[in-house]
């Protein structure tokens, strides 16, 4: 044979093996559509939903009719929040898969999710309609009545579903966390170790049996429970964050720093990890180590205000006035007020010029914001006093300097200047007020919230001058907390309770008396998306200074012109009346907030005819032959409707609720993520 050709026939065959080696290689390495389903199913049952999703969207990007990726994309969608999106993916499913059920009960989870209730609600009956037996349509009723706080009837729905199915995983979980939250732990504990009987190997039942040990102060169980769970499933990220969480309340700090790192160095994103990492360390009084800690997780998580809290009242506490890492964190609070003020919403803005002066007194740019938006109010004293501060601060323009003489001359003959008293320096204290986190803390998400929530509380009322707020450091009971505020002339004092989700977050304030330790009044805020810690914060505070009456004390006299430390920004006009109780003679009702006292005690009247904006001037008329009136007696605004008698009745203050969504936060998380893990 032609020895060209033999080369050439070789070289062909030679190519031809070489192209069937590369083909079967890249078909060796080529990944089909139910193996990428298959990989989202262990993400998922690990809860890496962003796993789960990528390896969804690529079985249906290979398979477009595939419709069991279709719904398991839909469920990891909805793992995430995106319920909306969700819903898109289940109605593509729903064209495609076989299990039209779970597509439907899904979708009235996402309804759920939505706030669309009365949608939910029309889905799970539709389900139960044609299938009474169908556990999943009762947890989602069961859903429904946790979100109206029928706690009750959520009990009755999982009690249906196991007498269903008894070995029903979900509906034991269930059943176990809503009796917990009853207070029923007896049952609670027996529901979980029927779970453990016939799951024992699920690291979700080990999780749940951990939790709600942790809830019962029983660590020695909750550890051998939760390392259960990680050996079963050591991607199950919530499970290194219940352990760090009891590591941290035991005091074992160093060992819940270890857990922190391990969880940042897989996810940066982690905010609870940073946020323990940084409380451990302050309990290590490693101030500065904890503030760097701090700092990291806020530039990798900047949206978690409780973690921003918690540095600014570090920074308040243990920093220098003059310290410059004070101007960086108040600068985040200026800019949130520029925000707000382009919306117009000036109290918004106004409680975040307050927010950047407390963290930086010197801050002249807050401080110049802040006094205009005084300006606008008509505020104009108050106004002065900021320039005034500002200019012993640092030379200013001569627009500002200018805008100092020409208020000083329009205030030249003011009540204060007449009287000869500075504004600045008086002392408008009316109420001493006691703010304690209550009870034990069992916070996965940050730990020592409540404390954190007390001192960003007492530092509010910082910039109320009327209230003297104390924010104690330790978490107490009911009956420490009112014997700390007997023992401390406290008027009122304030048990704070937090609760919270990635996504939710609610906190009640029950107020007391202080003198008998009866409860006042009671303020629970809800708050979801953006903003939500800082808009509950401010709705607390407002609301317990809007519940506390105008009391004040008689500053001076000339004859029957008296002078007292109340003015226009405490409710003051002209013609209002006062009475004049003897001082120390003013009291707490028994019931409810309020001032009482005793008609003996008044020793007159004080009708007011110039007022100011922090003083006031007023006619005396004597109660009884004899002038017994002193300064520092103390004044109460009498009503001045016609036919009231002239005596300050006190009312019991109603509570004040504003919940627009679940009443438990975390119960309602935890069953919808016991929904999703199958």
């Amino acid at each position: 044979m032609n020895k060209g050709l033999t080369g050439t026939l070789a070289k062909f065959f030679t190519t031809i093996l070489l192209l069937f080696f590369v083909l079967g290689f890249l078909s060796a390495k080529t990944t089909t559509a139910p193996q990428f389903y298959e990989k989202g199913q262990q993400s998922q049952l690990n809860g890496d939903w962003y796993s789960a999703v990528e390896y969804y969207h690529e079985a249906v990007r290979l398979n477009p009719v595939y419709g069991d990726a279709w719904f398991a994309l839909a469920e990891s969608t909805y793992a995430l929040g995106e319920y909306s999106l969700a819903l898109v993916y289940l109605d593509t499913a729903d064209q495609y898969a076989k299990e039209h059920i779970d597509i439907l009960n899904l979708k009235g989870f996402c309804y759920l999710g939505l706030g669309q209730i009365e949608e939910a609600e029309k889905i799970f009956y539709q389900v139960l309609n044609s299938f009474p037996n169908n556990v999943e349509s009762r947890f989602g009723l069961a859903q429904l009545d946790i979100l109206a706080g029928r706690l009750s009837g959520a009990e009755n729905l999982y009690l249906e579903a196991l007498k269903r199915q008894q070995s029903n995983r979900n509906a034991l979980l269930s059943i176990a966390l809503v009796s917990q939250e009853l207070g029923k732990s007896k049952e609670a504990e027996q529901y979980i170790e029927l779970a453990l009987r016939y799951h024992s190997n699920d690291a979700e039942v080990q999780y749940v049996a951990a939790w709600i040990a942790f809830l019962n102060n029983d660590y020695s169980k909750t550890e051998r429970h939760i390392r259960t769970s990680i050996n079963l499933n050591p991607k199950l990220d919530k499970s290194y964050e219940l352990l760090a969480s009891l590591l941290f309340n035991q005091e074992r700090y160093q060992e819940a720093i270890d857990i922190c790192d391990y969880r940042i160095s897989h996810n940066r994103n982690l905010a609870t990890a940073w946020y323990l990492k940084a409380t451990s360390l302050i309990e290590q009084n490693k101030y500065q180590e904890a503030y760097n800690v701090f700092e990291s997780g806020l530039a990798a998580v900047p949206q978690d205000e409780v973690m921003r809290t918690a540095l600014e009242n570090l920074v308040i506490d243990q920093f220098d006035i003059e310290d410059l890492r004070r101007e960086k964190w108040a600068k985040f609070h200026i800019n949130k007020a520029k925000e707000h003020e382009k919306l117009y919403e000036s109290s918004q803005a106004e409680f975040e010029y307050k927010n950047a002066l407390r963290l930086d007194p010197l801050n002249t740019e807050a401080r110049t914001a802040y006094a205009d938006m005084l300006d606008r109010k008509g505020q104009q004293e108050l106004y002065l006093e900021q320039l005034t501060f500002i200019s012993n601060l640092e030379p200013v323009s001569v627009k500002v300097a200018d805008t100092i003489e020409a208020y000083k001359s329009l205030l030249s003959d003011t009540l204060a200047v007449r009287w000869g008293v500075d504004p600045f320096y008086i002392d408008k204290t009316q109420w001493n007020l006691g703010i304690y986190s209550y009870g034990t803390d069992t916070q996965l998400l940050h730990a020592k919230a409540g404390l954190v929530t007390v001192k960003a509380i007492e530092n509010q009322f910082s910039g109320i001058n009327t209230i003297n707020a104390y924010g104690h450091d330790v978490s107490v009971s009911y009956s420490e907390a009112f014997r700390l505020a007997r023992n401390n002339n406290q008027d009122y004092f304030v048990l704070v309770e937090m609760e919270e989700n990635d996504r939710e977050l609610l906190i009640q304030a029950t107020i007391y008396s202080g003198r008998n330790g009866t409860e006042a009044g009671t303020l629970r805020f809800y708050r979801t998306g953006n903003d939500r810690y800082a808009g509950a914060m401010r709705r607390v505070c407002k609301a317990i200074s809007d519940m506390l009456p105008v009391k004040g004390l008689v500053l001076n006299r000339n004859a029957d012109d008296i002078l007292v430390n109340l003015g226009t920004i405490d409710g003051l006009t002209k013609d209002s009346k006062l009475a004049v109780v003897k001082a120390g003679q003013l009291r707490t009702p028994d019931k409810g907030i309020g001032i009482e006292y005793d008609d003996k005690d008044v020793l007159g009247t004080i009708t007011i005819n110039s007022v100011s904006e922090s003083l006031a001037q007023g006619r005396f008329s004597r109660k009884g032959f004899f002038d017994r009136m002193n300064i520092n007696d103390e004044v109460v605004i009498l009503p001045v409707q016609e036919g009231e008698e002239e005596t300050l009745n006190n009312s019991l203050i109603p509570s004040q609720d504003e919940i627009t969504g679940t009443e438990y936060p975390v119960l309602s998380r935890m069953l919808q993520e016991l929904y999703l893990i199958h």
